[in-house]
């Protein structure tokens, strides 16, 4: 999946790339669940336009994405450098966080389609990324596409899948839209 997304985005063929923030994500920021602006990190976040949004309304982003061209775009759309943009794999928690200072102290972690395209083999490295990160508390939002077995794109994941991938440290809310998840971190570790 790379070299694929390498080399959509040297192509600038981002279909996944909408103009809009997601409406979960907006109830976060501004909505019914709102939450104080923090510490966040968006987890394979494309061109950053979900991270660049957290960072208009104070939050303090740190935004990953493993595709080169990814992070370079979203460099260029933040000219005032609100976001800390690194190219750095989900699945592998010394990339995301080399100096640890997001270790625990994450309140905020959202993954907009980057677990579902995850292979299965690899998914426990994000699920030990994500529960490095996240201090007690912490609101974890997932967009994922259901499981398929066939075809182009991601292979999905389900609610169940992702449930269990979290372990018993992170309680399921009911979700805020269709294919989007979300969790809250227990006040235990």
């Amino acid at each position: 999946m790379r070299r694929a997304y390498r080399t959509l985005y040297r192509l600038g063929i981002v279909p996944w790339d909408t103009t809009g923030v997601p409406a979960p994500l907006v109830d976060i920021v501004e909505g019914h669940s709102t939450l104080p602006p923090a510490q966040a990190v968006d987890l394979g976040c494309g061109t950053g336009r979900q991270a660049r949004y957290l960072a208009e309304h104070g939050w303090q982003v740190t935004a990953v994405d493993y595709t080169p061209e990814a992070i370079s775009a979203a460099r260029h759309k933040d000219p005032r450098g609100q976001v800390l943009w690194r190219v750095a794999d989900a699945t592998e928690p010394q990339e995301v966080d080399p100096d640890g200072h997001l270790s625990g102290a994450t309140s905020l972690l959202l993954d907009n389609g980057c677990l579902h395209g995850i292979p299965a083999v690899r998914r426990l490295g994000w699920a030990v990324t994500v529960n490095i990160l996240a201090a007690p508390g912490a609101v974890l939002l997932v967009r994922a596409a259901p499981p398929q077995h066939r075809g182009v794109g991601p292979r999905g994941i389900s609610a169940g899948e992702i449930t269990a991938l979290l372990g018993d440290r992170w309680q399921q809310a009911e979700a805020p839209a269709a294919g989007w998840y979300r969790y809250t971190r227990t006040e235990s570790t």
